[in-house]
């Protein structure tokens, strides 16, 4: 097993298993998740992993956890967690997230950033990594350090486009096959009302071929929403909905990979406001 898991992961296959994953763990948080895997422009705290730009328009610390269960496997579920605090006329964003196989493969990412406002209209943000990738007794730990650059802007009433650029340093793995971690490239648009909010992205890695992502979410009543969206290449659809207060939110979403099956989250979030 231990062999069979470090030639599947070398080889790049892992990626498929771990879709967004390999040595760069992109939990998304559920409310992504339940639009079709479209993050670019949502401000939330999970801005941390999706858009740090977005991390500029939270105005309260807030806290929260995440867990998927990729494909309803037991051995591969990834647990996240993140915080966001404005200060310093922007705000910093912090994250950690867990992914394991058994006994056999573990790996750990962990990330700071930063998000500001350049203009009323226009925000920047920054995020530094560190990856550690753990294998069974007898073989190396493999680690690497990431960068992440995005944009938010809203050039019209209602119209808000987004950028981002996960690892464009082009770091690789400290092993001895240097393997690369992905660089991966996302542009989107949306429109956003109080109730609705419409987005379509495009996710490209350096290597692999266009993927794009297309989602929903519409405010239901008061404090519910509902979500839907699709991605392309592989196809995968998406249902989700949440509850918002005041100072908690509680998230929920199911996606479907063609081939591979259901994959679930959930997420919870806190905000400290008075």
């Amino acid at each position: 097993m231990p062999v069979f898991i470090v030639l599947y992961f070398l080889s790049g296959i892992w990626n498929n298993v771990f879709a967004d994953g390999g040595p760069n763990l992109f939990p998304k948080g559920a409310r992504a998740e339940g639009m079709g895997k479209s993050s670019l422009i949502n401000v939330d705290v999970w801005a941390v992993y999706n858009n740090q730009a977005a991390l500029a328009y939270l105005d309260k610390p807030v806290v929260g956890v995440n867990y998927e269960n990729r494909f309803v496997m037991n051995p591969a579920g990834i647990s996240a967690g993140v915080f966001a605090l404005p200060a310093m006329s922007g705000t910093f964003g912090f994250n950690i997230a867990h992914a394991a196989v058994e006994d056999a493969y573990s790996e750990t990412r962990i990330g700071a950033g930063y998000g500001k406002k350049l203009a009323k209209n226009i925000a920047l943000g920054i995020q530094f990594n560190y990856h550690l990738l753990s294998f069974s007794s007898g073989y190396s730990d493999f680690y690497a350090f990431t960068g992440e650059i995005g944009l938010i802007a809203q050039p019209l009433k209602n119209i808000y486009i987004g950028a981002h650029v996960f690892n464009p340093s082009f770091s690789r793995l400290n092993s001895a096959y240097e393997a690369p971690v992905p660089v991966i490239f996302k542009l989107g648009a949306g429109y956003k009302t109080e109730k609705l909010l419409v987005v379509s992205e495009i996710e490209k890695e350096r290597l692999d071929d266009f993927v794009p992502h297309f989602g929903l979410e519409y405010l239901i009543f008061r404090n519910m929403y509902f979500r839907s969206g699709v991605s392309l290449n592989p196809v995968q659809i998406s249902f989700g909905a949440g509850w918002i207060s005041k100072k908690l939110s509680l998230d929920f979403a199911f996606s479907h990979h063609q081939i591979l099956g259901f994959t679930p989250q959930i997420g919870f979030l806190y905000k400290f406001t008075k």
